[in-house]
Parts: C-alpha cells; structure tokens; sequence
C-alpha cells in the first residue's frame, strides 16, 4: 500500500493476529510498519497484550486507512 501516513488509523492484519484489527501508525520501516492497536477481535486478545498493543505489519497487510473512534 502506498502513502501510509504515521498517525493515521487503517484496518490491518499484524504478524502473530488471526483476524484484522485497527491500529494507529507509529513508526514506518523499510517494508512494515509499527502500530499501535485500538480494536481487535476478542480471539486476538492475547496476542495483542502479550506486545503492549504494539505490533508489526507488513505494508501489503495494510488493507484500507479509517476513520473509526
């Protein structure tokens, strides 16, 4: 995906989830992106806590940007 904005929110799928979640940009790297997690899926639960709600996501994970609360 291209123009990932720091600071934005999108709908993704990080390394280690089961199913998509929403997330705001907080740093870009040469292919992934780090994000913080504000929504996910109850299942992924674990997951997201066990990384502090901040995890990686390759940029073509990255589905659609959004302007959910």
């Amino acid at each position: 995906m291209e123009n990932i904005t720091i600071g934005e929110k999108y709908v993704c799928r990080p390394v280690g989830a089961s199913k998509p979640v929403i997330g705001v940009v907080e740093k870009l790297y040469v292919h992934t992106a780090l994000i913080v997690v504000s929504s996910y899926e109850e299942e992924d639960q674990a997951q997201v806590e066990a990384c502090n709600r901040r995890m990686i996501v390759s940029f073509n994970k990255i589905c659609t940007q959004t302007n959910v609360a």
